[in-house]
């Protein structure tokens, strides 16, 4: 369920990129804005939060460039414009053969379960994706949740996506009937039950969809593709010295009522 082998494969013989920066003189990054705790935009002035827009900062400061981040914008949006360079650096994405050839792929900076929210009155509980079939799905708009489960949901299952302004909406369908279920990254669908205040009319399987890992896209098309491999360098520093792990924790541990 992590990245195909194939995937794999083409990581490990990608030609090593020059830690050169020449041309890349700030980087342009973006990332979703309702993504806990991958990537969230605050509410009060619009900054980006979260694990991978932290440890952005934190690694292009330690490279000496400075950062610029975008404003709000679909999914869908953000990766065209980093296919054609309009910005360079996408923080946060699982990875699919489709992304491995359009752009330049980080090191895996963390894992996350995508889970399965049920309305709690079926009649029958879920034990597996096959338990799915013949039931009325829902997911955000735009969201890929790996190779592997999306090849299988083509096949196999009935997932409507529609482009609802607030994902919120997805879980309010699930909670007045209007779906069975909901897709979606395991902790993001539990902050929104808690958001939506839908505790006991919906609830998380505890088998999960997939996992995966997540990293950072970069563009082909701009010169900062030229500090991948640097940045790779120092997001392996920053795992084994722990101090990844810590940024991961900071934003996942519990923090009581409130």
């Amino acid at each position: 369920m992590f990245i195909t082998a194939l995937a794999y494969a083409a990581l490990s013989l990608a030609p090593a990129s020059s830690a050169d920066t020449d041309g890349c003189s700030k980087v342009k990054l973006n990332g979703s804005s309702v993504w806990y705790p991958v990537s969230m935009r605050e509410q009060a002035d619009g900054s980006l939060k979260g694990v991978f827009p932290d440890l952005a900062t934190q690694v292009f400061t330690a490279l000496g460039v400075p950062l610029m981040v975008g404003p709000e914008l679909p999914w869908k949006r953000l990766l065209t414009l980093l296919e054609h360079g309009q910005i360079d650096v996408l923080a946060g994405a699982y990875l699919t053969d489709e992304r491995l050839a359009k752009y330049g792929v980080s090191q895996p900076v963390m894992q996350e379960d995508v889970g399965v929210i049920i309305r709690s009155n079926l009649t029958v509980r879920p034990q597996s994706l096959k338990d799915l079939a013949g039931l009325r799905g829902v997911a955000p708009f735009g969201a890929s949740f790996g190779e592997e489960f999306e090849n299988y949901a083509a096949a196999n299952l009935s997932i409507d996506r529609q482009p609802f302004e607030d994902f919120k909406t997805n879980v309010l369908l699930v909670a007045e009937e209007k779906a069975d279920y909901l897709i979606i990254a395991r902790q993001e669908g539990e902050r929104m039950i808690k958001e939506a205040r839908v505790e006991g009319k919906v609830e998380v399987l505890p088998w999960v969809a997939s996992v995966n890992t997540l990293h950072f896209l970069f563009s082909r098309a701009t010169p900062c593709i030229k500090m991948l491999e640097a940045f790779d360098e120092e997001l392996l520093r920053r795992r084994e010295t722990g101090r990844l792990d810590e940024l991961i924790e900071d934003y996942t541990l519990p923090v009581g009522d409130g």
